[in-house]
């Protein structure tokens, strides 16, 4: 099986800091777990654009493929308002070179754009050389991040009803849809009966994956100090995440308690809060500026006003810091929804004082708490789930599969070439038993066709990077 990840990097210059390619990452290292033969291709902006190293997506294996090309209005003025706006011309012929141009094709498409999804299945199909009343080689799926629901995304004025319904349409519509998030599921579900019939809805959800967003736990150590002495305060200063009042019951918890606040971003820190005595300011903070925070800190403070299944704070609780949350939907994806340490805005400090007071309590609630978001969170769950979801869709597709004379030649020129084969060195064998002597591929065949003939014949990928070379398994 071959699949393309495009994951939306809506922090264009810091591929890193962006939770859509992280999650991605996890489920491609359980992915080549399970499935030997499995490849993928990455469709990335170049790591000198993003700002990441090759190696983090994986990238430095055989059976992985990062193509990389500038992204659409890359370079252009507000170039943030279209990181998920499709594709450039530059991606789908970088995408056709890595893949069929070498006889490579692509079984799933996980695709996170929210915009662009009818031109790239119709360039994959193109390149494929689909013919009418065979299977469709490629299914498209919606990767669903962060969906432009009413209450997300109020301060930001290019963003409208019709973006969002548009969006909503065009995922219900693909092949399939994964959701991060169950508020982005019960979201689409509630929006989506406003203006499409309700049953089309409906069967596109019960047909989804709820992939959640894995983290490695086993990555971090929960060791809780004997009493609370910093405050880790992580990630960007955006409106959303309420930073004047995190840092307002920062103030409070050094003034009563002498706890000290320690703040890591990879943006920038604002100066009135990085010039306070009593703060370690890091922006811009290096990966081992994190993890040293993450040990360092012993609370934190989750005031956001929505996320879609946030990763940072539950390092942080995977690190042993308490979190503090404020009560909000998408909090409980993944914490218990009896969390006692879980208020209103207005609540939050003094939740985080009684935190501090009755610290032995504390410090239990939030075992408890990250037991549960552990099992929700599990990358092999996850991993499971997205596998076996690609890998039906790929046997329907050669269930469907109507075989003809096409499929006869593939048959005799497998006699002449053996039980291992490429599928340049099986197009050049074709000849020898085409009707006009021309390889299977210069004629009325398309290339899902000669891989869906191995696939009935018992042959697998054997997940190679460049031409696909085929192994008879059964």
């Amino acid at each position: 099986m071959r699949v393309l990840i495009v994951p939306e990097l809506y922090r264009p210059d810091d591929a890193t800091a962006n939770g859509t390619l992280n999650d991605a990452v996890v489920w491609v290292e359980e992915w080549l777990d399970i499935d030997p033969d499995l490849h993928v291709y990455w469709l990335l902006a170049p790591p000198e654009v993003a700002n990441y190293d090759p190696e983090y997506v994986l990238a430095d294996r055989e059976r992985v493929t990062l193509i990389e090309a500038e992204p659409f209005m890359h370079g252009h003025r507000h170039r943030g308002a279209f990181t998920e706006s499709g594709y450039s011309e530059a991606q789908l012929e970088a995408l056709a070179e890595a893949t069929y141009d070498r006889l490579g094709y692509v079984d799933v498409v996980v695709d996170q754009l929210r915009r662009g999804r009818a031109d790239l299945a119709k360039w994959l199909f193109a390149l494929d050389g689909h013919r009418v009343g065979q299977p469709w080689p490629v299914d498209v799926v919606t990767n669903v991040h962060d969906l432009q629901l009413p209450f997300k995304y109020a301060d930001t004025g290019w963003r409208d009803e019709f973006q969002r319904r548009t969006e909503i349409a065009d995922a219900v519509l693909s092949d399939g849809m994964w959701f991060k998030a169950a508020v982005d599921w019960e979201g689409l579900r509630d929006n989506g009966h406003e203006f499409l019939q309700e049953s089309v809805v409906d069967s596109a959800l019960d047909d989804a994956v709820q992939t959640g967003s894995p983290i490695d736990f086993s990555r971090f150590e929960a060791d809780y100090g004997d009493e609370p002495e910093y405050l880790h305060v992580a990630g960007s200063a955006w409106d959303k995440k309420q930073v004047g009042t995190v840092m307002e019951i920062a103030e409070l918890l050094h003034e009563k308690f002498g706890i000290r606040t320690v703040m890591t971003s990879m943006g920038k820190i604002p100066a009135e809060y990085a010039d306070l005595p009593w703060v370690e300011a890091y922006p811009k903070a290096t990966r081992a500026e994190f993890e040293a925070a993450l040990r360092k800190g012993d609370l934190c403070i989750s005031a956001t006003e929505y996320e879609t299944l946030a990763r940072t704070w539950f390092e942080q609780a995977g690190s042993g810091q308490v979190l503090i949350a404020r009560n909000q939907p998408w909090i409980y994806d993944a914490i218990p929804r009896d969390y006692e340490l879980a208020g209103s805005i207005e609540e939050l400090p003094d939740l985080a004082v009684r935190a501090v007071e009755h610290w032995d309590e504390a410090t239990e609630e939030a075992r408890r708490m990250l037991d549960y978001a552990k099992r929700i969170r599990d990358p092999e769950q996850s991993g499971r789930r997205t596998y076996d979801d690609m890998a039906d869709r790929v046997a329907s597709k050669v269930e469907a599969y109507d075989p003809d004379e096409n499929d006869a030649v593939v048959g005799e020129a497998l006699e002449r070439v053996g039980d291992s084969v490429a599928l340049d060195e099986l197009n050049r064998a074709s000849a020898d038993v085409t009707d006009d002597g021309e390889p299977i591929l210069a004629g009325a065949c398309a290339l899902s066709e000669v891989v869906f003939a191995l696939r009935r014949r018992g042959y697998a990928d054997t997940g190679r990077g460049g031409t696909p070379v085929f192994e008879k398994r059964e």
